[in-house]
């Protein structure tokens, strides 16, 4: 596996390696990239002038949280699957070897080399014993496309390779290292403002944390919570936007069962069981799972692969359970008196601390060009976002300002959880994410992806109506 530290030696660091920052804002604006942005962005604006009517205040409140949620959702999806990392026709770093094995080469040259050599096609059955190879068996013919030798020693004992991207990379894989990046961020921004402010009336005074169960509420809740974002951000790898965001729709239930766990514990009070409500939100569940069994079937009836979208579709359950239990500890939290700001502070350091031991775990890439770029079948997220910041400056700064942005964010979920209610802010959520899904559907103008052929579009229409109207009739209730 190529450390990140070889990147340094790639061949002719141009402007093709280093996109100036001009061109992603340029980038940005084009339609296809701005165009999911534009309800959220009235979103917020709306609901920071309906907070400042009294009458409306609370309602302002959920329509900023939605504008900010809806906003922080797509920014993510589009930094993980969709932005464009490195372009097609980069000039990647070269590699010097000197033996051909799985060592010094990555298992898809490999296998390609191996493939074209002996006349197979690709993938090589599994099993399969390759002959032993030598450099000197490694010509501009047995490479495959994109893969040319730039250089041979004089004894044949090395050669070198390089590479150039032939299709566009997207996303990052970095799902738990951006998670931990955003959180010691987080914890930057509150201590600027805590120096600005200091000298002023409006000083920051974070409450003392004086008993062990206080300690312990806080760092059960900073586990959680991280592992409620990461989970969230490894799955934007595998599935789309919108599908992510119909699963975590069915928020209320999975929040519902968690307060009734806590409140088994004592840590919550029981919540009433109306058969009504639970009937409703099952309604719900029921329709985002048909929504998202209809988007994986039109995917995978259009050619492209399933198996990862399964995956990404458990990872996203996964962030599902923890979200939930995250807003119920959220409560636990608001009734220890802490402040929107001491909660932010007070979950930075053992949120990081607690993320930083999956950070630096290898594990497998996605399938593709990322294997290719990389050198490697598998990577830790920290060496993964340690090559991004060497070969995509303008890919890693997006990583900072969602940072920024996320800091921003919790502030006003903590906000609304504390001055409402756990249920209150899981349905707001909920139908933030079921009526952006709603919306996307409507408005051709904000589609960025072709929607699925019949039948599978008239479920999906279905499931995204049932889905709203269960939430909305549960939400009548509450």
């Amino acid at each position: 596996m190529a450390e990140a530290s070889e990147f340094s030696a790639a061949v002719n660091m141009h402007h093709h390696v280093h996109p100036d920052f001009s061109s992603m804002a340029i980038d940005f604006v084009e339609s296809d990239t701005f165009k999911p942005f534009i309800i959220p962005v009235l979103g917020l604006i709306i609901g920071v002038v309906m907070m400042r009517m009294p009458k409306f205040a609370d309602v302002g409140k959920l329509v900023l949280y939605f504008g900010a949620q809806s906003f922080m959702n797509i920014f993510m999806g589009w930094v993980f699957r969709t932005h464009i990392t490195l372009p097609e026709g980069m000039a990647l770093p070269s590699r010097t070897v000197s033996e051909v094995s799985n060592r010094t080469l990555p298992k898809v040259l490999l296998d390609a080399i191996v493939a074209n050599i002996t006349n197979r096609t690709l993938p090589l059955p599994n099993g399969y014993s390759p002959p032993h190879l030598s450099v000197s068996d490694i010509t501009n013919q047995t490479l495959p496309q994109g893969y040319f030798l730039s250089s041979r020693t004089a004894d044949a004992g090395s050669i070198t390779i390089n590479h150039v991207l032939q299709k566009d990379l997207h996303g990052c894989p970095v799902g738990f290292a951006l998670t931990a990046m955003q959180q010691v961020i987080s914890f930057l921004c509150f201590i600027i403002a805590y120096a600005v402010l200091y000298p002023t009336e409006h000083r920051l005074s974070p409450k003392p944390i004086k008993s062990k169960f206080e300690v312990f509420s806080i760092c059960m809740f900073a586990a959680v919570f991280a592992l409620n974002i990461a989970l969230n951000n490894t799955s934007l790898e595998y599935i789309s936007i919108a599908v992510n965001l119909i699963i975590r729709s069915c928020l209320p239930l999975t929040t519902f069962l968690s307060q009734q766990g806590l409140a088994m514990l004592g840590l919550y009070t029981f919540k009433p069981c109306n058969v009504k409500e639970i009937g409703l939100m099952f309604a719900g569940v029921v329709c985002a799972g048909a929504f998202t069994a209809a988007k994986i079937a039109g995917s995978a009836h259009s050619g492209h692969s399933s198996s990862n979208a399964v995956l990404g579709v458990m990872i996203c359950i996964a962030s599902l359970l923890c979200g939930s239990l995250n807003l119920a500890l959220a409560g636990v939290l608001g009734e220890m008196k802490l402040s929107v700001i001491d909660t932010v502070a007070y979950m930075s350091v053992p949120a990081t601390i607690f993320l930083s031991f999956f950070c630096f775990w290898p594990k497998e890439l996605p399938d593709g060009e990322w294997r290719e770029v990389f050198g490697s079948d598998q990577a830790s997220n920290w060496q993964v976002l340690q090559m991004v910041a060497k070969i995509a400056p303008g890919t890693f700064a997006l990583f900072v300002l969602s940072g920024v942005l996320s800091f921003v964010y919790n502030i006003i979920q903590f906000n609304i959880v504390h001055t409402l209610s756990p249920s209150a802010t899981a349905f707001g959520g909920n139908f933030n994410k079921a009526a952006l899904v709603f919306l996307t559907l409507l408005l051709p103008f904000l589609q960025v992806h072709a929607l699925p052929g019949s039948p599978y579009i008239y479920v999906i229409w279905a499931a995204v109506i049932g889905n709203v109207a269960a939430f909305s009739a549960y939400s009548y209730l509450q």
